[in-house]
């Protein structure tokens, strides 16, 4: 296994320095990536967002890297196919058609929170997410966390981070789009109201 194999691997294990360095070698540094997303998304914002979107498809791990061909060569394609899947998602919803979120709220039957099953799949639950926000860029780790782990404001966010609101709004707001995607990658299609 070649040193970018293994770099991929450690990102995939949830090593926070080596996702940092696979985001930043051969995602935001690359040219071949920056010119794909160039040419696919006008606005600078949507590339950034999907910068973040194409990481999470690589360390979700759902399509294996055997090593026969460079890194960069498996991660333009990985670009390549969720560029594309951004795209048929956008125009599902352009003709009508139903596409969920995790944001969309979900009833629950009375009684059933004191349902002892009910509790421990809740615990379950904020495990996974903790699990995975641990993933998410830095940029957004540190205020996803506090929002739905912790159930803190904005107001008590911006306070503990030192950032102004509409900041802490925008993190939050872009790390539960990419918190949705790992979700969504790993077939996770159950409702999550946070």
């Amino acid at each position: 296994m070649n040193d970018d194999s293994k770099l991929l691997q450690r990102a995939r294990d949830g090593d926070r320095i080596a996702g940092e360095e696979l985001f930043v070698r051969f995602l935001k540094e690359s040219r071949s990536i920056n010119g794909l997303l160039r040419r696919a998304l006008p606005n600078i914002e949507d590339r950034e967002d999907m910068l973040h979107e194409i990481y999470l498809q690589l360390i979700s791990g759902h399509n294996a890297f055997r090593g026969e061909a460079q890194l960069s060569t498996y991660v333009y394609q990985v670009a390549r196919i969720t560029v594309l899947q951004k795209f048929r998602r956008e125009n599902t919803l352009k003709r009508g058609k139903i596409y969920r979120t995790i944001s969309e709220p979900q009833d629950i039957a009375d009684g059933i929170r004191s349902n002892p099953e009910y509790t421990y799949s809740i615990k379950e639950t904020r495990q996974i997410l903790a699990e995975l926000i641990q993933r998410l860029p830095d940029a957004y780790r540190e205020a996803l966390r506090l929002r739905v782990l912790e159930d803190q404001s904005y107001d008590e966010i911006a306070v503990k981070l030192g950032l102004p609101l509409n900041t802490v709004s925008t993190k939050i707001h872009k790390g539960k789009r990419l918190l949705a995607a790992i979700l969504k990658n790993r077939g996770i299609t159950e409702v999550f109201d946070f």
